[in-house]
């Protein structure tokens, strides 16, 4: 139940809160009277129920119901009156990429070429429906043991700017997520699908590496190292990558977005083609096979 005792939420009942973030609230839901369950992001009654949150919660809707695929997480329906404002979901009960990362980036490599291709894919899906994501981060995506992904949050998704808008582009504001942020994204540029490209490279190098391209002791040192500073090396921190892998990787980190590749299609092509992992990893132990490794171990000593 809710807090303040609310069990239902429009035409919905709240059964299990799965997330409480700054804003929002995110519950597992059923619909009155049904045998089904979805997702629902919540902006309850009180001081967080502002305009600007109620307006990017209906963005998010409304980009959400544009897109149709597999690896896109699913958008069902928007409301708002007196229980608040809410945007319901298909419910993909998973831990995020970040999560997994956190428990220990090495468990994630035996399958990263196939959460690498369902992620790609993707947001290439998103870019040819005419919309950068603006937030790509392991966060942002959830991967279930099948490798099956679904990207979300889309709250700072904007329109590709074409034709004049293009031409004469004006300042965008400054969004995102500092470690994840382009260059010209932090410059408050109108941005296109190479500014998604280079946030999927920082994500991409975290998941190969374990640890972020850039890091700052404060806001303003991380932000001016996406603008002026080198990563270090893919293959010093990770000497089992792929050369070719770790060349295309910092070509997606390049400063200049004429310098990235031009859509995820090219990095889905160039990861199909070869690997990302020079031995390819295996899956690490179940804990029987780990407790059966220490006691051989322990016997052997």
């Amino acid at each position: 139940m809710a807090a303040g005792g609310k069990e239902f939420v429009g035409p919905y009942r709240l059964f299990h809160l799965v997330r409480v973030g700054a804003t929002f609230e995110i519950w597992a839901i059923q619909p009155i009277g049904e045998n089904v369950a979805y997702a629902m992001k919540w902006l309850p009654p009180g001081k967080k129920h502002t305009r600007q949150a109620m307006a990017d919660l209906k963005h998010e809707y409304q980009v959400g119901k544009s897109l149709e695929h597999p690896s896109v997480i699913k958008t069902m329906d928007f409301g708002t009156g007196k229980d608040g404002t809410y945007l319901t979901m298909e419910l993909f009960k998973t831990p995020s990429l970040k999560q997994q990362i956190n428990e220990g980036v090495e468990r994630l490599h035996y399958r990263l070429e196939e959460i690498l291709s369902g992620a790609a894919l993707a947001l290439e899906y998103m870019h040819k429906q005419g919309w950068t994501h603006r937030d790509i981060k392991p966060d942002n995506y959830l991967v279930n043991e099948k490798n099956e992904v679904r990207l979300i949050d889309f709250t700072l998704a904007r329109k590709i700017p074409k034709g004049i808008s293009k031409l004469f582009g004006g300042k965008a504001p400054v969004q995102g997520t500092y470690s994840y942020m382009s260059p010209e994204q932090i410059r408050g540029k109108e941005v296109d699908a190479r500014a998604d490209i280079y946030s999927f490279g920082c994500m991409v190098y975290e998941l190969m590496a374990g640890k972020l391209p850039y890091t700052g002791t404060t806001s303003a040192d991380l932000l001016n190292k996406h603008l002026k500073a080198r990563p270090q090396e893919l293959s010093v921190v990770q000497k089992n990558v792929q050369p070719d892998f770790a060349k295309l990787v910092h070509r997606m980190l390049a400063k200049d977005p004429a310098d990235r590749p031009d859509s995820l299609m090219e990095f889905y092509r160039e990861l199909k083609a070869g690997r990302c992992f020079h031995i390819k990893p295996k899956p690490p132990l179940t804990p029987e096979e780990e407790a059966k490794r220490k006691a051989t171990e322990d016997e052997g000593n």
